[in-house]
């Protein structure tokens, strides 16, 4: 499949329509026609702009798929949450900077009132 993109960009960079821009490759470069050639090149250059996350998702409680409970304790696990970007059910379209920041303040204000529960109780 990266090999079959690469090829296919090839295709549109080369497309008469596009001959005035003089499109030029510098990744992978020329160099690399064959099918393996072009597999290890997509692998070594792809990437993704955003950060990983759902790996812990964060979804209603009928859900098979949540780990995480609203409260962001592990489901099965007495006394493990999960405080970062695993959680989010969906990528934001920007960085994760900033609410994984919040869900932190979030579990810190869900633990220190789990404290003062029991310490009342």
């Amino acid at each position: 499949m990266a090999a079959a993109a690469i090829r296919l960009t090839r295709r549109i960079a080369a497309a008469r329509a596009l001959a005035r821009y003089r499109p030029e490759e510098f990744r992978p470069g020329v160099a690399a026609q064959s099918e393996a050639e072009l597999v290890k090149a997509a692998g070594d250059i792809g990437t993704t702009i955003f950060h990983p996350v759902g790996t812990c998702k964060m979804v209603p409680a009928g859900d098979r798929m949540a780990v995480v409970d609203d409260r962001l304790r592990v489901r099965g696990v007495e006394g493990l949450r999960v405080a970062d970007a695993s959680i989010m059910p969906t990528i934001t379209s920007g960085n994760t900077n900033a609410p994984v920041i919040m869900i932190a303040e979030k579990a810190a204000d869900l633990i220190r009132e789990e404290g003062h529960l029991r310490h009342a109780a």
